[in-house]
Formats: structure tokens, sequence, C-alpha cells
């Protein structure tokens, strides 16, 4: 249970200046005393402790937050109820892995150390010269929120020697969520995906096979 929350008077409402609890769900209140909370201030939960795995929820109400509002601080899933966009303008950055879920039905995996907003996710993991993760290439293929013209050329020229051995492996492993991924990227060309079909059907992965049939046909229809 929440222990104590301090506030600031702030243009519009209030900001959370320092809230001490040990829940495992930290749930942000929309309003304290009748005045909406519209912002979080630095390291604002500084003092609370608690497990790795803890969440935390932001109203919508909240639209502007510190750049340093999670530092030290350990949250492995935030639940933003508001839209991706104000979220994106928060800028923070965490020091583990983060699964973002905004109320517009963006979802996005962040990773430790990288900022949790586009483009910088992008311009900062494209610079690191690390094996990048293909779940998280493709994952912003997927849904390319404000992914430039520029970064998605990059991922794309990772993914392209990566996404038919990656196929090939989920068709033997009969992986049909990592294939669906794979073909959403659309980075298969028509011969990848013949090809694919082929091995599909000579290991018997009934479900492959009519995955990638069905994408085969979805593009001959199409032109």
């Amino acid at each position: 249970m929440t222990i104590r929350v301090e506030t600031a008077l702030v243009e519009g409402g209030l900001e959370i200046t320092r809230l001490v609890t040990n829940d495992v769900k930290i749930v942000i209140p929309a309003q304290i005393n009748g005045r909406p909370v519209v912002s979080l201030g630095p390291m604002f939960l500084r003092d609370s402790h608690g497990p790795g795995s803890r969440m935390l929820i932001i109203p919508a109400s909240v639209t502007r937050a510190s750049n340093e509002a999670l530092v030290s601080t350990v949250i492995k899933t935030i639940s933003y109820l508001g839209d991706f966009s104000t979220f994106n303008s928060f800028k923070w950055t965490i020091s583990n892995d983060c699964q973002v879920i905004c109320g517009d039905g963006f979802t996005f995996d962040f990773l430790s150390g990288y900022p949790m907003s586009f483009p910088e996710f992008d311009n900062v993991i494209l610079a690191s010269h690390q094996r990048i993760c293909e779940s998280t290439v493709m994952a912003r293929l997927k849904d390319p929120y404000m992914l430039t013209d520029e970064n998605r050329e990059k991922y794309i020229h990772y993914m392209r020697s990566r996404t038919v051995p990656m196929a090939e492996h989920a068709i033997l492993e009969n992986d049909m969520a990592t294939l669906k991924s794979v073909i959403e990227t659309k980075l298969l060309s028509d011969d990848d995906l013949r090809s694919l079909l082929e091995s599909s059907v000579r290991s018997g992965r009934t479900s492959s096979t009519s995955m990638i049939m069905t994408t085969l046909n979805a593009k001959y229809r199409s032109e």
C-alpha cells in the first residue's frame, strides 16, 4: 500500500515529487484532493523499494514528466493510459528491460539502458555496433512509429541476411509466432516464400505451409 505522497503545485495541477510505496503494482492517482496529477518529478520513486517485477500505472492526466523521473528505479512494466506520443515526450531511460503499454494500443519492449522514446532508441541501438536482437528489429519494422527512413533502411539491411534462416528455423520448430513475425516484416521476396513453402511441404508442417500459401495468394491477388 502507498505510504506517502508528496506533491507540488504546477501549471494545470499537481506534480508528484515523492511517492513512497512497496506495492508490486504502483498506481499513480489521477487526482489528489480534487486537483489533477499532471506531472512526475525527478526520482519521485527514489524511496520506494520492492521486487524487480513491479508495474507502474500512470493515468492519462499525466502529460509532463522529468527526464530523470525513473532514475535509480526498477520497473518491469509501465502502463500509460494516455497515448504513446505523450509518453514519448517524457524521454525516459531506465536501467532494466521494460515493457511499455499505452492506452492507444502501442506496445514496445524497451531494452536496458536505452532511451524509451523514438527516434532516440533507434539512433542509439543502431549506433552501438552491437548485435541487435532480431525480435526488436521486427517489432520496429512491424509498427514503425516515428521510424525515420534512414533508420528503417538500416534495420532492413541488418535483417536481410537473417530473415530466411529465421523463417527456416521457425518452420522446423513449428514456431508459428516467429514465422508470422518474419513474414510481417515484408522482407521475404516471392522467391524466398516459394523456397520456404517447399521446405515446409517437405517437412510435413501443415500450419506453416498454410501460412506461407496464404501469404503468397494474398500477394498475387494484390498484383
